[in-house]
């Protein structure tokens, strides 16, 4: 989403005013972030728990932070799967 941000913000879209845009960097830490985070999760919980919970996350955190940040439209349809979603996390996270 910042990567749609830097896109946005930039008058001139070029290559290099996007890559050096705040929000592209900010993009290229929250990844950086992320991985270390994935990583870790690896090192205390089986890969079957680890890839679909985080996979799981990352799915209803977008629908939900495009709302909130771009507007986008959030259908019924939307919140049921973002729902879905959580709900499975939750359940594989008890088994």
């Amino acid at each position: 989403m910042l990567l749609k941000q830097a896109n946005l913000a930039s008058s001139n879209p070029t290559l290099l005013a996007i890559v050096t845009s705040p929000w592209f960097i900010g993009a290229i830490a929250c990844y950086v972030f992320d991985l270390i985070l994935f990583t870790q999760s690896l090192q205390h919980l089986p890969v079957s728990t680890v890839v679909p919970v985080v996979s799981g996350m990352r799915i209803a955190a977008t629908a939900i932070l495009a709302y909130v940040f771009f507007g986008e439209h959030l259908t019924l349809n939307h919140l049921f799967a973002s729902s879905a979603i959580i709900a499975g996390i939750i359940i594989m996270s008890r088994a």
